[in-house]
């Protein structure tokens, strides 16, 4: 009993359970402190999987977990909006089959093309409402795998809708059709709304988060991608990485707490117990919403 009684370990909360942001952002009138007790003995278990390094917090007779952990274990998405203080959280794209028609379909025409299933069923993909432009807002690097092999994609979510980025998914052999695509004002390039090509996919394409960034040309080592995403901690998410002409330098997308999007230049170094570092060699900020002209700010 004394042993038990040791692990209790009295802690102030915030109504958030748990989750952490940069300081300052609660008023003092707003804090709630209350008693609660860890319990290291209590283990965690995720669709019959135990999760390590997950302590539950005991407080009123139920249990918790910070967040950003619940999100994660579930393949989520999880961000802080500072100026709306808002927890988010973004669920991940789950291509979903599509049943076969019982009859022929004909073709509506438009710009989303029709293309054939096994059956040379016509494919018609849904009416949606495709944006000309979007914005980055809430980036997710994914990966989509067709026949054991996986295509990286960048995938962003905005006003409720999920767009992919056109030239990760188009690697992907399937006929698409000729999908009405959407340009990002921020990068440039092109998007696909999920709506669009999910149709022509079935159940033939799976998909999950990824661990890492996207490596966009080349090949980056798993212990170095382990190390930028150390560098970037919990404050930052990095999305894309490209190759820069020195050797070991990158330049790497990535997106603050602060909803600003960074340029970040970097180079990896080796420590002397042959562990890989990320070091910053410079950056460049630009607004999660962009005006004017937009313009490459990412030269390759």
């Amino acid at each position: 009993m004394a042993n038990k009684a040791r692990l209790r370990k009295t802690i102030g909360l915030t109504i958030a359970m748990g989750v952490v942001f940069t300081s300052g952002v609660y008023a003092k009138d707003t804090l709630e402190k209350v008693e609660a007790y860890l319990r290291p003995d209590f283990k965690v278990e995720v669709n019959g999987k135990a999760v390590k390094d997950a302590t539950p917090l005991i407080y009123e007779g139920s249990s918790y977990l910070p967040f950003k952990t619940i999100g994660e274990l579930l393949g989520a998405v999880v961000s802080w909006d500072e100026s709306a203080k808002k927890i988010k959280l973004a669920m991940p794209v789950v291509p979903q089959a599509q049943p076969e028609p019982e009859t022929p379909l004909p073709s509506t025409g438009g710009s989303g093309g029709t293309g054939t299933k096994g059956n040379n069923a016509p494919i018609v993909p849904p009416v949606v409402k495709v944006e000309e432009e979007i914005t980055l807002d809430t980036p997710i690097a994914y990966e989509f795998t067709y026949e054991d092999v996986a295509y990286p994609t960048l995938v962003n979510l905005y006003k409720g809708d999920t767009y992919l980025r056109w030239k990760d998914i188009d690697k992907i052999p399937l006929d698409m059709g000729n999908p009405k695509l959407s340009k990002e004002k921020l990068t440039g390039e092109m998007y696909v709304h999920l709506d669009l090509v999910r149709p022509y996919w079935g159940d033939e394409v799976k998909g999950d988060k990824r661990k890492y960034v996207i490596v966009e040309e080349g090949t980056v080592s798993e212990d170095k991608l382990k190390a930028l995403n150390s560098y970037f901690g919990v404050n930052e998410t990095g999305y894309t990485i490209s190759p820069l002409a020195g050797e070991n330098e990158y330049t790497v997308l990535a997106k603050g707490m602060d909803k600003w999007f960074i340029q970040y230049n970097i180079r990896f170094w080796q420590s002397y117990d042959k562990q890989w570092n990320v070091s910053s060699t410079g950056w460049k900020s630009y607004p999660k919403e962009s005006t004017g002209t937009p313009q490459d700010p990412f030269p390759r």
